[in-house]
């Protein structure tokens, strides 16, 4: 029986590590005027250096996830366990904007479609990430 092939799988992951990549190396370098231009338009006086700090540790964090999923595109069956934290990660991260926006006052920061939209791109990413990822019983032959 022929191995099954995972391309689709290394598509997926690539794109997803470089778009992680360009992220991080975007908190990492972001400065005060340019942090203060970003989607949610946060009043100047609250861009403290503090919290510039840690969006460029966030963004080291980022670089560091992105080249976990280039590793594991290179070889998807050996790398499950990257791919199943990616799925649980997605998952966490489509529920956690839906309790702060009914927990906090998320709505006057973004309506509340988007929220609901992002956790649902989320939830489907995970979905195909879940249908394509390597079965335990697969063997590969290179």
């Amino acid at each position: 029986m022929p191995a099954p092939s995972h391309n689709a799988l290394r598509i997926i992951l690539k794109i997803l590590a470089l778009l992680t990549a360009v992220a991080g190396l975007f908190l990492i370098f972001v400065g005060r005027p340019m942090f203060a231009r970003m989607p949610f338009h946060p009043p100047e006086s609250e861009v403290t250096t503090m919290l510039l700090i840690v969006v460029k540790e966030m963004g080291g964090l980022i670089l560091m996830v992105s080249a976990m999923f280039f590793l594991a595109s290179r070889d998807p069956v050996r790398n499950v366990a990257i791919l199943d934290a990616l799925i649980i990660g997605l998952c966490v991260l489509a529920i956690t904007p839906i309790v702060s926006l009914y927990t906090l006052d998320a709505r006057s920061l973004y309506p509340a479609y988007l929220i609901w939209g992002r956790a649902v791109g989320r939830l489907v990413l995970a979905a195909v990430l879940f249908f394509l990822k390597p079965r335990e019983g697969a063997v590969t032959v290179k």
